[in-house]
């Protein structure tokens, strides 16, 4: 019985339902209204206020902060632990493996030896003293060596900052109304500042976008930092009569040596150029001693003796020395903060903006000299190395600003040499900042003597291999693309 009782059912709802279909259709071929058709009331949208992204970017940004506070606590609680694994297994392995300890050792030297004239030149193209350059090496080969993403990798006083500085040091540069001693204050403020700016790029994991750079810029890059270090050097032809140091010497008391003011005087640094740049040349290819002795150190050497015995003594004849050009005593660093004009916007603005520059100048040759090194030691390179690297190049140039020292970044002749002679470790570049301070502090004399011509005449040898030579290849042969792009960077 149930099974029927539901079908009558069924067929009652059925009816129901028909007659509420006639009921509707009626109503509609009669005008009426249904309502089913009725217009439905439009929704509301709620609208949010404009700013409401703000608080989200907030709790975006203190997930970030809170991260890296996280990480940095953690790095402060096992500071003490991990240093004390760090120094006793690195004394561990050199006490196994003394001849690797002697070869780091003996290869830092060697580096350092290196970096003494390159430091003194490059202080003259930026317009510091060479106190500021060579203090400047020794911070930054000491602290990136011991802190730095690639072991082995050397840093100093650099040409691609020097360039840039010298625009704040020169007279008729970016601060022309302010004294000597007033523009060096701003630019070690200027270095402080790239400190902190590189620190920053470090944070923010900036260095992988290096890669984004094409070969075509750097190719320009280097182009154009060879020919301003070529123009840097053209002061070496000009004398200043009756000035005691050449630095104090303004640009309208600069005279150009000429064959008929000053003729033995002018040969004899075209000689003295010349002298050092084919020492270099062909120095290295003497048999054993060749690849021992650095090239630059030789000529050094045999220019100062050419110019204090042959010329000086046996000819009468003198050329510009260091000490000549501007004061050098050697002493250790020296604590001082750099004050700059209050209330100048000027000297400000130069601050900001060229910390900026000089930060992202000094970042790119240190992650670019990194996977160079990468490369001759056949490591796979990590993004991590290259926010380290950062990191430890901003706080060398922070502490340079602090200690009135040029600054600097990576160095890709000497890392390459550093590398070559064996060195994998942070001994090496650690060793070349600390020998650099000794020869500092005890070679002050002899640094004084060396002529400024034979400096001229290792710069113009880093010039020469500076320049990218195949540009004139790319502009016979290549895209036009290609060529514009490379002239636009030089």
């Amino acid at each position: 019985m149930a099974p029927q009782d539901n079908n009558n059912n069924a067929a009652a709802a059925g009816d129901d339902n028909d007659d509420a279909l006639a009921n509707n259709n009626s109503k509609h071929s009669s005008g009426g209204v249904s309502s089913v058709h009725e217009p439905s009331k439009a929704v509301e949208l709620g609208r949010e206020p404009f700013f409401a992204f703000i608080p989200a970017v907030f709790r975006w940004a203190g997930g970030i902060v809170g991260g890296e506070l996280g990480h940095l606590k953690n790095g402060v609680t096992s500071f003490p632990s991990f240093t004390k694994s760090y120094v006793g297994g690195a004394f561990t392995f050199y006490r196994k493996n003394p001849r690797v300890f002697y070869d780091e050792v003996i290869s830092g030297f060697t580096v350092a030896i290196m970096q003494v004239p390159e430091s003194i030149a490059f202080s003259f193209v930026a317009g510091v003293p060479p106190l500021s350059g060579l203090h400047a090496t020794f911070w930054m080969a000491l602290i990136t060596g011991l802190l730095g993403g690639k072991p082995g990798m050397i840093s100093g006083a650099a040409g691609a900052l020097a360039v840039v500085v010298t625009k704040i040091t020169a007279e008729d540069g970016a601060l022309p109304h302010l004294t000597t001693d007033e523009r060096l204050n701003v630019l070690y403020m200027t270095m402080f500042a790239c400190g902190w700016f590189q620190i920053l790029f470090a944070w923010l994991r900036l260095a992988k976008l290096v890669r984004l750079i094409p070969e075509t810029g750097m190719i320009g890059f280097m182009n154009g930092l060879a020919i301003i270090i070529f123009m840097a050097q053209l002061p070496a032809f000009k004398t200043c009569p009756g000035v005691e140091y050449f630095v104090d010497c303004t640009l309208d008391q600069r005279q150009w040596l000429t064959f008929q003011n000053e003729p033995w005087v002018l040969t004899a640094t075209l000689v003295q150029v010349a002298l050092c740049m084919a020492i270099m040349k062909w120095f290295p290819k003497v048999p054993k001693i060749g690849k021992i002795i650095p090239s630059s150190l030789v000529g050094l050497l045999i220019g100062a003796f050419v110019e204090h015995v042959i010329f000086r003594i046996g000819l009468g004849v003198e050329t510009r020395t260091v000490a000549q050009t501007a004061q050098m005593s050697g002493s250790l660093p020296m604590f001082n903060w750099p004050a700059i004009p209050a209330g100048d916007s000027t000297a400000l603005q130069v601050v900001l903006v060229y910390g900026v520059t000089l930060a992202a100048i000094g970042g790119v040759e240190s992650v670019l000299t990194l996977q160079a090194c990468n490369e001759i030691t056949d490591t796979v390179p990590k993004i991590s190395e290259s926010n380290q690297e950062l990191f430890a190049q901003g706080l060398a140039n922070l502490i340079s600003g602090l200690f009135s020292a040029m600054g600097g970044d990576a160095m890709i002749g000497q890392s390459t040499i550093n590398i070559m002679n064996g060195a994998r470790y942070r001994v090496s570049s650690t060793m070349s900042g600390i020998f650099m301070l000794l020869f500092v502090v005890a070679l002050a004399p002899f640094i004084n003597l060396l002529p400024i011509a034979t400096l001229t005449g290792v710069l113009f040898m880093v010039v020469i291999s500076t320049f990218q030579w195949k540009t004139f290849v790319i502009l016979r042969y290549g895209r036009l693309s290609d060529s514009i792009a490379i002239l636009l960077v030089t």
